[in-house]
């Protein structure tokens, strides 16, 4: 079993997708085997597999269906004990996912939040609204994961945030942190 599993939307990311894989494959943290990184991918785009190969990712196909359920569809087939969803921004991601991979067992949270610094007027509002923006990277424990079920399968824009209030609302011990 490996310490994380980091799970990536290629419709989500899109033409950033390659940009984020290969930082973090640059990090030498990540070569050790502790972590599997897996894109899950609806849009069918013929890149993808040579970009997978390249990268050492396990690629999920799926066919077209609401971010929720892809993202359970590459739960199912993780291995990790840390599920990370990354968000849109990963400056300084690869050195926080290390500190708290450092301590698992003892780190005091369920579930954590890593949010950017310094983030435009548009992203604090979408923040407000959505209790998460689309450049957090969310991180939750297999454990509390598989205990509230999973994202809500019929979801698109709202299944993490809506995964978050169903956390707190079941008592998890939510961490919010900044790159």
């Amino acid at each position: 079993m490996y310490a994380s599993s980091i799970l990536f939307d290629a419709r989500s990311f899109g033409a950033q997708l390659p940009r984020h894989l290969g930082e973090l494959k640059r990090d030498p943290r990540y070569g050790e085997g502790r972590h599997e990184l897996l894109v899950v991918d609806d849009t069918g785009d013929r890149r993808l597999p040579g970009l997978a190969s390249r990268f050492g990712v396990t690629l999920l196909p799926c066919p077209r269906c609401p971010l929720g359920e892809r993202l359970n569809g590459a739960v199912a087939a993780s291995q990790g004990e840390l599920l990370l969803f990354p968000g849109g921004a990963l400056h300084g991601f690869p050195a926080w996912l290390d500190n708290q991979l450092s301590d698992i067992g003892q780190q005091g949270w369920d579930a954590a939040l890593l949010g950017v610094r310094n983030r435009s007027v548009l992203l604090r509002l979408l923040n407000w609204l959505y209790r998460a923006s689309p450049t957090d990277t969310i991180c939750v424990t297999r454990r509390w994961f598989e205990r509230i079920g999973g994202f809500d399968p019929e979801l698109e824009y709202d299944a993490i945030p809506e995964l978050i209030e169903r956390l707190r609302a079941c008592q998890a011990r939510i961490s919010i942190g900044g790159a």
